[in-house]
């Protein structure tokens, strides 16, 4: 049996340990008919986080509020076309004068919840509610 290049096994080793360190709680984020935000609430524990996936288009604007012990919790925006996630925190820099982000592409989109390291460490769990608008 050949031996596997340190540098892959390395890449490997990283990669598995990565999806122990993310695991997810993925919710498909539906508006009821005649609104356009949804309400959702939670437990942060560890290192886990929790994705609300919706899909959106390209100039809508989206509100993330965030209720619990925020100064415990991280909030994030992914889509496939940023080349990196945007940090939805209260004061980002990316957010306008109303507190909303302007989406730039049409799409997938996901807003990722998590715990600070030092909190995750600790083996914290820490309960929250998210409110997604988009309008």
């Amino acid at each position: 049996m050949k031996k596997m290049p340190l540098c892959l096994s390395l890449c490997l080793a990283f990669l598995l340990s990565f999806n122990a360190y993310a695991a997810d709680h993925n919710t498909q984020v539906a508006f009821k008919k005649g609104t356009s935000s949804a309400l959702f609430s939670g437990n942060i524990r560890d290192y886990f986080v929790h994705n609300y996936v919706f899909y959106a288009k390209k100039g809508q604007k989206l509100t993330v509020t965030l209720t619990g012990k925020t100064n415990r919790l991280w909030v994030a925006l992914f889509n496939q076309h940023l080349e990196d996630s945007i940090d939805l925190g209260t004061y980002f820099g990316a957010l306008n004068n109303q507190g909303a982000y302007v989406l730039p592409y049409s799409g997938k989109y996901t807003v990722r919840i998590g715990q600070y390291r030092a909190f995750a460490r600790r083996h914290d769990i820490n309960p929250f509610n998210i409110n997604i608008a988009i309008k």
